[in-house]
């Protein structure tokens, strides 16, 4: 999810494949954002599933959950975009390495 005022009036906001990605177009001089990416944070939290999570991915009786929040940074420290996900504990691994420059 993209702030709405970067993302209003550009492709991100189309339900359409971006050629070279959001974050190309995020990134691209001459298109209609031009800022740059320079990280990005993920917190991570294990928790028990509420009962629609258990029913969405069907998991059995005490089985946690994984959820990662990504958050990506321009070089501004402004957030541009914000990922997050609930994953079953048991059936994920998580491997976090970040290079944006």
């Amino acid at each position: 999810m993209l702030p709405a005022e970067v993302a209003e009036g550009t492709a991100i906001t189309d339900r359409e494949n971006i050629s070279g990605g959001v974050h190309a177009l995020i990134e691209d001089p001459a298109g209609p954002i031009r800022r740059v990416i320079s990280r990005s944070v993920d917190d991570l939290v294990a928790r028990m599933p509420t009962p629609k999570e258990v029913q969405e991915l069907g998991l059995l009786p005490g089985m946690p959950v994984i959820r990662v929040v990504r958050t990506i940074y321009d070089t501004d420290d402004n957030p541009l975009e914000v990922q997050d996900t609930v994953a079953a504990a048991d059936r994920h691994a998580f491997r976090y390495e970040v290079s944006m420059r």
